[in-house]
Order: C-alpha cells, then structure tokens, then sequence
C-alpha cells in the first residue's frame, strides 16, 4: 500500500540499466510496477514543450486555478497564462514554489539551457559513468 509520503512517476530506462534502477527503487522502499513500453501511445514530451503543458496539467489535475496558483506565487495571473502557453519561460525560483503546491519537481516546469542539453549530450555519447551493478550504484549512498 502506498503511503502519502510517496509520488508516483513513469519513468523511460534502458533496458539495461532497468535491474539497476529497480534495485534502487526497492531499496529507497518505493514500489516498481512493470510497464512495457509498447503501453505508450507517444513518447516523452519534447523539451520545448514540456514547461507550461506540465503546468496545465499539474493545476489542473490538482484542481486549482490561475488565479490561486498566481496568488501562491507572488505574481499576476496574467503570467501563468504565459507560462502555460509557453509564451513566457518559468524562472526556477518560480518552478521550485510550483513544484511544492503541484507535488512534482522544480525541473518539471524549466526548459533545459545549453549547458544542460551539452551535460545531456555527454552522457548520451557514453563519457558518463554507468554503474555495473547495484552494489556499486550503492556504495556512495547513505540508507
């Protein structure tokens, strides 16, 4: 059963990496529910999309409106208009409050700079480190 301390997230792994990720999940005392890919009519939401779609549907799923979710910021509504809209970038100091009130992450709501696309980029050319086992994903953590 989970509790309300717990978000639930889907999540795309390599397959390879999927043993890894799982072990992690079940250590930190979460819950892994096997879902193929082939489940998934699309796939990920582009980046350039993501920001103000996930805002709408985060506020919306959580049931508030512009206006309160303005009010909670500090800021007018006219701006979260613009945010879901994507006329108008989410600062992260906006993003982190948001993702506090949706229940989500600061990252859901911000668009990736160029730093991040070339961090991004690294490790999808395989200069990243990759864990080989579960013990090694391990060793550096504290549980």
């Amino acid at each position: 059963m989970l509790t309300q301390n717990m978000s639930q997230a889907q999540i795309l792994v390599p397959t390879d990496n999927l043993s890894l990720i799982t072990a992690l999940v079940l250590k930190l005392g979460g819950h892994v529910v096997n879902q193929s890919i082939s489940d998934h009519s699309h796939g990920p939401m582009p980046e350039l999309d993501r920001g103000g779609k996930m805002l709408k549907g985060l506020r919306l799923r959580a049931g508030f409106t512009q206006a309160e979710i303005a009010d909670a910021l500090g800021i007018p509504q006219s701006h979260i208009s613009e945010f879901e809209r994507d006329k108008r970038s989410i600062p992260f100091k906006h993003a982190r409050k948001l993702a506090e009130l949706l229940q989500s992450i600061p990252s859901d709501f911000m668009q990736p700079n160029d730093e991040t696309r070339a961090a991004m980029a690294e490790l999808e050319v395989g200069n990243g480190h990759r864990c080989d086992s579960a013990e090694e994903l391990f060793q550096n953590l504290r549980i």
